[in-house]
């Protein structure tokens, strides 16, 4: 492996300019420090541009990972990565990785959001932003110019969290109060003065907007004033306030756990697991109405044969997850099939035969017409882009399915 030993390489000076806010923002990138946060990242799917590590500072097992995940690592003189970060510690492990740019004010919001009103130390910034992520909220909403998410004090703090959330930023407080209220928002703010307790906060099923303040002076007056709620969490005589990180994570889980009970009814019909059963279930419907009037075959059974007419023979195994169904009602399938004719059953692959391959060629007509309907309405590209995302979307559902350790072996084999 190269090593590289001059501060004017081009990774280095790249990586140089990134020290700064200006510099990461005219960039859109930012650096992530440590093998432990890498390899979290990695494992994240975020996107790592590349990778510097101290030629003393190895780990094989590392490299393979992001060599499997398309990312270079890059071998530095010891001591080199120290000058990228102006730190006083020895630095073994930086990666540089893209920097998600601020959301539009208009976009869509998710049904909660935590409004950060010049929270200032880094760590408790990092902290919202981690407890935030980790309790299902990606909207972050900023009230100044100058509070600064991309900071490696923040980035370690939040795990690298930042980098998967939607983060929107306001000139004042008073501006973010009222664009979050024009997209639905209830507006909630944390107080010792709050006239609710936080568990018995009025929720009126509608998205809510958390406010939390800056550490010595809390939320402003003017954003208590416009406030839809103002609660507090009971406190024990010993202790009068939390810190910032601590509250926001308590009323972030409290809340949200109130605005889902609230909405649940609106949020089981919106789940996308539920939408893509309803999905497949009516498409199945209208091909077995299409199919009934040509044949005795049924939507799955069909689906099984175009499967098998693309390998021609198939592992069990593989027939079983490419169908989508379990081993006792692949094998319902498969028994009027064989019946027909149309397969044969080995002892662990499944083949389709000629008389198979007639049938599919007969029902591709309802195939295609039954296709087409479903597309009514539909631009070519809109149907390309429905493919597409549908892809992604079980790409993403095998990749989660994995644990993290079979993606680790799946790195390490050769």
């Amino acid at each position: 492996m190269e090593l590289i030993d001059s501060i004017k390489d081009v990774r280095i000076a790249t990586a140089r300019t990134l020290a700064t806010r200006s510099g990461r923002t005219a960039a859109g990138r930012c650096l992530i420090e440590g093998p432990g946060l890498i390899r979290q990242l990695v494992d994240a799917g975020a996107g790592l541009e590349y990778v510097l590590r101290s030629a003393g500072a190895d780990d094989p097992a590392l490299c393979a990972e992001l060599t499997a995940a398309g990312v270079g690592v890059h071998a530095v003189r010891d001591g080199l990565l120290r000058k990228v970060t102006g730190g006083a510690k020895p630095v073994d492990w930086l990666a540089v990785a893209a920097l998600p740019a601020e959301s539009p004010v208009g976009d869509a919001y998710g049904d909660f959001a935590v409004v950060c009103e010049q929270v200032a130390d880094p760590g408790n910034l990092g902290t919202i932003v981690r407890t935030a992520r980790a309790l299902g909220v990606r909207d972050i909403v900023l009230t100044d110019e100058t509070t600064d998410l991309s900071s490696r004090r923040v980035l370690d703090a939040a795990r690298g969290a930042v980098l998967g959330c939607r983060v929107r930023r306001f000139a004042d407080p008073g501006g973010a109060v009222a664009s979050l209220r024009e997209s639905g928002f209830q507006i909630v703010v944390t107080s010792p003065r709050g006239t609710h307790l936080q568990s018995t906060a009025p929720l009126r099923g509608r998205k809510v907007a958390l406010v939390v303040g800056n550490e010595t002076e809390g939320v402003s007056e003017a954003t208590l004033a416009a406030a839809d709620l103002v609660v507090q969490i009971p406190m024990a005589g010993a202790v009068e306030s939390l810190n910032v990180g601590v509250a926001a994570g308590i009323s972030i889980y409290e809340l949200r756990m109130k605005a889902i009970l609230a909405m649940l009814t609106d949020r089981i019909r919106d789940t996308l697991g539920r939408n893509l059963t309803a999905a497949a279930h009516l498409v199945r419907q209208a091909f077995d109405a299409h199919l009934r009037q040509v044949g005795d075959l049924d939507s799955s059974q069909a689906v099984l044969l175009m499967v098998l007419a693309c390998e021609r023979s198939t592992p069990l195994e593989q027939l079983r997850r490419d169908v989508g169904v379990g081993s006792a009602e692949l094998q319902e399938l498969l028994a009027p099939l064989c019946d027909r004719g149309h397969v044969t059953q080995g002892q662990d692959h499944v083949a389709i035969t000629r008389e198979g391959e007639r049938a599919i060629a007969a029902l591709w007509a309802v195939q295609e017409r039954v296709e087409d309907g479903l597309y009514a309405g539909f631009t070519p590209a809109e149907r390309d882009q429905l493919q597409e995302l549908l892809h992604r979307v079980q790409n993403n559902a095998a990749r989660l399915a994995s644990s993290p350790a079979d993606r680790r072996g799946a790195a390490d084999t050769p």
